[in-house]
């Protein structure tokens, strides 16, 4: 069973006394590792007076001169002075220790509050996760039933395709013969295309030749259109001339027969 409190302090400060190291809240504290500043402090007034008691000076030396005593004595009311700083000091610092894990405890407080408020949201998000995984496990069913679906009718497809597909092969071989034949009736073609292309070539420039023919030709007759229309207006002239010509003779005959006739009247 481990020692009390008071024990402890009383053995801690008796081990600092030997050591020649007066005892303090501060020190004692770090030997007992337990404690409140304030029990601490309420030991060590116990046990300096008890150590006042069983150092009394008078009782061991009573043959010491009175100046010593009132020395001992002035030691030991400097040392309970202190002793009350220090537990002063020590009882502020605990008191703004407290103050600060007040605030600590506050802020913890708020911040358990905003992690209670952020639990609350994750707990809704999580119920709406979950409903949405129950869907999507009801839309993951219905999307594998139709992928057994689709696959069956791919696999059919498929069969289907590969009976196409040796027909096709047959009808390749079947138009692999026939191009070969088409290859050789396009090559007889190609011969016989050059053929033509020679001979279209010669009555090509034979016809060449033909049209400066008959453009020679039309020339010479546009040359003869012109002379014929030149003879024309000269026997156009003449015919006029010719008529004028009989015209006048008619006159003078008539002329000549009308003074025949008044000379035959006058005989």
């Amino acid at each position: 069973m481990p020692p009390s409190i008071q024990d402890a302090v009383w053995q801690a400060a008796n081990q600092l006394m030997a050591q020649g190291i007066r005892p303090t809240v501060a020190n004692v504290r770090e030997i007992t590792q337990r404690g409140s500043a304030g029990t601490i402090n309420d030991a060590l007034k116990e046990w300096w007076q008890d150590l006042a008691k069983r150092m009394s000076v008078q009782q061991i030396h009573p043959d010491l001169p009175e100046p010593v005593i009132s020395a001992m004595r002035q030691l030991w009311q400097e040392a309970l002075q202190q002793s009350d700083l220090a537990y002063s000091e020590l009882k502020q610092q605990a008191t703004q220790q407290v103050e600060q894990a007040e605030q600590v405890k506050l802020a913890a407080l708020t911040q358990l509050q905003q992690q209670t408020n952020q639990l609350s949201v994750l707990e809704h998000r999580l119920e709406e996760s979950q409903q949405r995984e129950h869907l999507l496990q009801t839309q993951l069913a219905t999307e594998q039933a139709l992928r057994t679906q689709i696959t069956q009718q791919f696999e059919q497809q498929q069969q289907h395709y590969q009976v196409q597909l040796s027909t096709l092969e047959q009808q390749h071989v079947q138009l692999e013969k026939q191009l070969t034949l088409k290859t050789a009736e396009y090559h007889q073609l190609q011969k016989q295309h050059n053929t033509l292309e020679q001979e279209r070539e010669v009555l090509t420039q034979t016809t060449l030749q033909y049209q400066q023919h008959v453009e020679e030709k039309t020339q010479q007759l546009h040359l003869r259109d012109a002379d014929m229309r030149v003879l024309q207006q000269q026997l156009d002239a003449a015919i006029q001339e010719n008529t004028l010509l009989k015209r006048h003779t008619a006159n003078m005959s008539l002329n000549k027969r009308e003074a025949l006739k008044v000379k035959l009247q006058r005989y």
